[in-house]
């Protein structure tokens, strides 16, 4: 398999004039993997379709998501290219398997034009989902995973009003989260981040957990800030963010963000083993339903 940075594909997926969602259907159906399209207002998001065959009920069902969109003049190769382009590539595996998987993948839009958690594209999709009643499964979220080498799981403070249960299937998700990561890579962190997609599903009443990542470095000098100004969500961060002796600990990674800067050669490649890893123990993991 080709590395995302040196592939061609990729380059057309993150050029400024590429449709994303054209683009998206059409490398799967190249791979002979069918998609629907589901709309919420002005957002399109897609669903990928894998044969019934590869699912059973016995078992809960795993939602991988990754929102496609990006800021206007901004190739997004990090936010949120990366993510959406390896799970291109695993759908293409997954459509293979011989035994069930359960994974219903999904790529979303609205993500970078929303303003307010539920002006987002996860929120409104996540209340269909609570519609529909097909709202008991694992929710997992990738944003940013092209640089670095530090998997991190986003750190979630839960609203006081939240139900016991809903904490209780929240902190099991947690836990999984935990497990995968800690299966992928023998360097990890849980911590408070600047993005966080899985805002919307939580919002709308379901547990979901978000997957990013950091380069060693930076993921250390953030724990260190985290330590000194005792911070424990990003509202707290925010305070401390600009103070000149705070600011060189807060990771660059993410002021490459929404810019033109999140090119290509930001990306680094270590990053996409790791992916690769946490995908796979996503595909391996099995609850009763």
């Amino acid at each position: 398999m080709i590395p995302v940075k040196q592939n061609s594909d990729f380059h057309d997926f993150i050029s400024l004039s590429c449709d994303r969602v054209t683009f998206i259907r059409n490398f799967l159906k190249k791979r002979n993997i069918e998609t629907s399209l589901f709309k919420t207002g002005e957002k399109t998001h897609i669903f990928v379709r894998f044969p019934q065959n590869q699912y059973d009920p016995t078992f809960k069902t795993k939602t991988v998501i990754a929102h496609y969109d990006r800021v206007y003049g901004s190739q997004g190769a990090n936010d949120n290219s990366f993510a959406v382009f390896v799970l291109m590539e695993w759908a293409e595996e997954l459509s293979k398997a011989s035994q069930p998987h359960n994974i219903r993948l999904i790529f979303t839009d609205g993500e970078e034009a929303s303003e307010g958690i539920k002006s987002q594209g996860a929120f409104e999709l996540a209340a269909w989902f609570r519609k529909l009643q097909i709202d008991k499964g694992d929710v997992f979220v990738f944003d940013c995973m092209g640089r670095g080498n530090t998997p991190v799981l986003c750190q979630t403070n839960l609203p006081e009003k939240v139900s016991g249960l809903f904490k209780q299937s929240f902190s099991s998700l947690e836990k999984k989260g935990v497990n995968i990561l800690s299966a992928a890579s023998d360097k990890w962190l849980t911590l408070p981040t600047a993005y966080s997609d899985n805002a919307g599903f939580l919002a709308a009443g379901i547990p979901a957990i978000t997957f990013t990542m950091l380069p060693s470095r930076e993921a250390e000098n953030y724990l260190k800030l985290l330590m000194k100004t005792k911070a424990q969500n990003m509202d707290e961060v925010y305070k401390a963010e600009y103070k000149e002796d705070l600011k060189q600990l807060y990771p660059p990674t993410w002021f490459l963000i929404n810019s033109h800067r999140d090119s290509l050669e930001t990306l680094t490649e270590e990053s996409e083993e790791i992916t690769r890893k946490i995908l796979e123990r996503i595909y391996t993991l099995k609850s009763l339903a």
